[in-house]
This record gives C-alpha cells, structure tokens and sequence, in this order.
C-alpha cells in the first residue's frame, strides 16, 4: 500500500492507493470497517437529525462523541448524557479541529470542550450548512458577492477532501444534510438529495457507507419518526453493511441501534 499526500493551499489530507489496483478515489480498509462507520443523515429541518446524531454519546462503539454545531441547532439535544459539542463559525475551525483529531490531541480539543476524551465518533452538523459557509469565504477570498462557476467548482474539491479526511479518520463519523428536490425528466418524477450542489452530492453519495433519509409520519394519530435505508424511486439512501430494516421506525430513535447492527 503506498501513502501519499494530497490536497491544495486550504486542506492537506491523507490518501492511500493500492498496489494491487493502481490507485482509485479512495479505499475502505476492511480491518476498519468492523469498528466504524461513515454516515449521511439526511432530512428536512425539524424531523430529529440533531438529537438522533446526540445519541452517539448513548453508544458504547460511538461514545465519547464530538458534535461540531455549524447550524446552532444542538440546542434540540437534551437526553442525557449530552456529546461534547463545538460552534463552527468559520471554515477554518473545521480544519483546525480536523488537525486535532488525526494527531489525537485530546489536551488541546479540551480547552475546546471542557472534557478531555478519546473520541470514537465526530458529527458535522449540517453538511449543508459548512457547504455554504465555504462558498461564502471562497467568493469573499476573490471580492466578489455573487458565486460565480469558479467559486462552485473551488467548493466541491475543497468540501470533497474535508469529507473524504474526516471519513479517514479513526472513528466513525457523521454529517447531517438538508434535502434537495431534483427532477428526473427522464422518469418524470421528482426525486429526494442530499442537499448540496449537485456535483458535490453525487461524490458524497459515493464516498458513503449509511445514507439515511429520516423523516417524520402520524400513524395512529401518533407522531413516528423513520429511516429510511434503501434506495427507492423517490429517495436517495443506502445501506453498505446490508444489515439495516428498510425502514426504521420509532417515538425516539437511537444511533446506538444502528451501530450495534452495522458494526457487528
């Protein structure tokens, strides 16, 4: 296996090829799969992401957990015990937080949280959010106030490698994301992304292991909350470990169900 580096001015990641096969985007070394996982929780606002992302602390394979707060919605997350959690208010942060995590810097991530752990799982809360946060100091690095192609072209490699170095690292790791509506002209239907720019949600998409797509229904004259784990007509979502219902249901839903099945 050779290693190399790669990455531009604003982010250096670690990316590995294989002899064997010459190389490819990327590589899931099989020893790691059986103690992590990588994850795209994907729904509109107000149906749980953030609370359900909180349950990693619940975990004994997930905890202790690290939320990084780029939307100011961890204030949804009140069952006990609580991840650390960090407001992202810039790009840089993420990358500085990054840096500490690969070096396990536990001391330093400390003064951050106030609670000084081994992390067994991070969560980037939302994806969505960090994505436009990024294209915002890309196009204030040019002068500009209107994304132009270039700033959207910048925004997909620069986010790709973030996902890809967090996705590498040793613990599994989440990201929440909004929902996108894309029309399939060809099928006449309209079908349900990740929300982020199109390019970039198709690399994610692939890089990904869980894509689940939660959602909130009445059954009963009940509120239940579901996840969705396989790809149907209308919703993106998938299931690597193939051990996962189709569909998830529950009042209150647990990450710690999941990573059980998963990571078995």
């Amino acid at each position: 296996m050779l290693w190399r580096y790669v990455g531009d001015e604003s982010f250096m990641v670690i990316d590995c090829s294989w002899d064997c096969c010459g190389g490819g985007d990327y590589c899931d070394l099989v020893e790691e799969m059986s103690d992590k996982f990588n994850c795209l929780l994907v729904g509109e606002s107000g149906t749980g992401k953030s609370p359900l992302c909180g349950t990693l602390e619940h975990c004994e394979q997930t905890s202790p957990c690290l939320l990084l707060d780029v939307d100011m919605g961890s204030m949804s997350i009140i069952e006990k015990p609580l991840p650390s959690i960090i407001e992202i208010d810039s790009w840089h942060k993420v990358q500085s937080i990054y840096a500490l995590l690969k070096k396990q810097d536990w001391k330093k991530l400390a003064e951050l949280t106030g609670r000084e752990a081994e992390y067994k799982s991070v969560v980037i809360d939302s994806g969505t959010e960090l994505e436009y946060m990024l294209r915002s100091s890309i196009v204030g690095e040019t002068g500009g106030e209107v994304p132009e192609q270039q700033h959207y072209l910048k925004t997909q490699e620069r986010f790709r490698r973030l996902y890809r170095a967090f996705r590498d690292l040793p613990m599994s790791f989440v990201m929440t994301a909004g929902v996108r509506e894309l029309k399939d002209d060809v099928a006449g239907i309209v079908r349900h992304f990740p929300a982020f720019q199109p390019a970039l949600a198709k690399d994610l998409i692939r890089m990904t292991d869980l894509i689940l797509f939660q959602d909130v229904k009445v059954e009963e004259k009940e509120w239940v909350r579901t996840l969705q784990t396989t790809l149907s007509q209308r919703i993106i979502a998938r299931d690597r470990s193939q051990k996962l219902e189709s569909i998830i249901k529950g009042k209150k839903l647990y990450f710690a169900d999941i990573a059980r099945k998963v990571l078995s």
